[in-house]
């Protein structure tokens, strides 16, 4: 029986033990509460600070040291922490009013602030500053479309354009008619558009230099989708016009010959021989029988000559920014067609001329270098423009090996060459200018 009780006895002091337990930290964290005021009232806002928090420590659901502790931040102008400990104190206790009308001028007072050090740092254009400050204030006015707007072209700015999306998807549901929303739209759009055509440019390009049987077919196509998205470009309808050129211009010829009356000298000529067909009658009757293969053969030589002249002529001019296509892929494209040419190369720390006879490379200069190590350094350039023309000079070979054992050969940081002699300069100047 004694024991029995003594089983109950224990079990009611476990029951109480945790009322007790809290009793007693919230009794502790009054203590700490009373020496905050004390150290306030020296004027020490320090101490007081480490005491509040000792008493949160103690008992964080004691709501005084948290409203406490919130206008000591406050006071300081550290508004971020006060906007948190008020939010925190109202979870505890929803209905004291005075902390929600207080949090509510809070944080208008701190989204305005946001907002205004975003608009900053957009205008001193460090976006990231932005995106964060733009960040904060969106958790306080998640609605703002023009905050929204804000935020979209900063994302544009950074090329996340995935995410500027989602903000201005954000913004025109609250207002469709947002004008920063549709300005970002229309620069959007044409920022694509123009990438578009830079892809259909360098597409049209290598198509134009490739030399495979259906190069000019999917040439043609290239060109007609560049002139589809860019109707203005002068350059793609020029290239167009040379590729359909060869097939029409014999029927164009053939018929304008066939309408084109016998010129009057033929029939001068004819009476001329008619009046003298008794004294030259086998000649007459030879020319008259003949006249019409002279006059085709005349016309063959004609259109051979003209088409000798148009295929000596007629080049396949590559042209374009190493943004698009790096050089390496223009070295390995020239080289696998086996063009003939001169590929200059225009960085913005250096330029210079890689030459082709047949796809192999003969020579290179770059800045005073030649040969192999002018090639590398050329290699080295990852941003500026580059032109090929199919006219190869009268140039001093400098260049053997092939361009795998020349890509081999490379390394990430080439020694500079020693300049050339006189006499090299001298040979190099003549052999450039014949």
């Amino acid at each position: 029986m004694f024991s029995r009780i003594m089983i109950y006895a224990f079990v009611l002091m476990l029951a109480a033990t945790p009322a007790a337990s809290q009793t007693g930290a919230r009794v502790r964290a009054e203590a700490l509460f009373v020496d905050a005021q004390k150290a306030l009232s020296r004027g020490d806002y320090a101490g007081a600070e480490t005491i509040l928090k000792d008493a949160l420590k103690t008992d964080p659901t004691f709501t005084s040291a948290i409203w406490q502790l919130a206008q000591i931040y406050e006071s300081r102008g550290e508004t971020d922490y006060a906007r948190e400990l008020l939010k925190r104190g109202l979870r505890q206790e929803p209905d004291a009013a005075w902390a929600r009308e207080k949090l509510t001028q809070m944080e208008a007072s701190l989204a305005r602030a946001k907002l205004a050090d975003a608009r900053s740092s957009m205008s001193a254009e460090k976006w990231d500053g932005a995106i964060q400050k733009l960040t904060a204030y969106l958790e306080m006015r998640p609605n703002d479309d023009d905050a929204l707007a804000a935020m979209a072209r900063c994302q544009v700015e950074k090329g996340n354009e995935d995410a500027a999306r989602k903000y201005i998807a954000r913004a025109r549901a609250i207002d469709p008619d947002n004008a920063e929303i549709s300005s970002l739209i229309a620069r959007m759009e044409t920022a694509e558009r123009r990438a578009r055509i830079d892809r259909l440019l360098a597409e049209a390009q290598i198509a134009l230099l490739d030399t495979a049987a259906a190069a000019p077919a999917r040439a043609r196509t290239a060109l007609e989708a560049l002139i589809a998205a860019d109707p203005s470009n002068t350059w793609a309808q020029e290239r167009l016009a040379d590729l359909k050129r060869p097939a029409e211009e014999p029927p164009a010829r053939d018929a304008k010959r066939a309408d084109k009356p016998l010129p009057p000298v033929f029939a001068k000529g004819r009476q001329t021989v008619d009046r003298s067909k008794v004294a030259v009658a086998g000649i007459g009757r030879f020319l008259l029988t003949h006249i019409a293969f002279f006059m085709l053969a005349a016309v063959l030589c004609v259109l051979i000559i003209d088409v000798r002249r148009k295929i000596s002529r007629r080049s396949y001019p590559l042209e374009g920014t190493m943004a698009l296509i790096p050089i390496l892929d223009i070295v390995s494209l020239v080289n696998a067609n086996l063009r003939t040419g001169r590929l200059i190369v225009v960085g913005s720390d250096a330029k210079g001329e890689i030459f082709f006879d047949k796809g192999e490379i003969v020579h290179a200069r770059c800045e005073g270098l030649t040969g192999k190590v002018a090639f590398h350094k050329l290699m080295d350039i990852r941003a500026g423009r580059f032109f090929f023309h199919n006219h190869l000079p009268n140039v001093r070979r400098t260049i053997t090996d092939p361009l795998s054992l020349l890509l081999l050969s490379m390394k990430p940081h080439e020694e500079p060459a020693k300049e050339p002699s006189k006499r090299e300069a001298r040979e190099e100047a003549l052999s450039t200018r014949r």
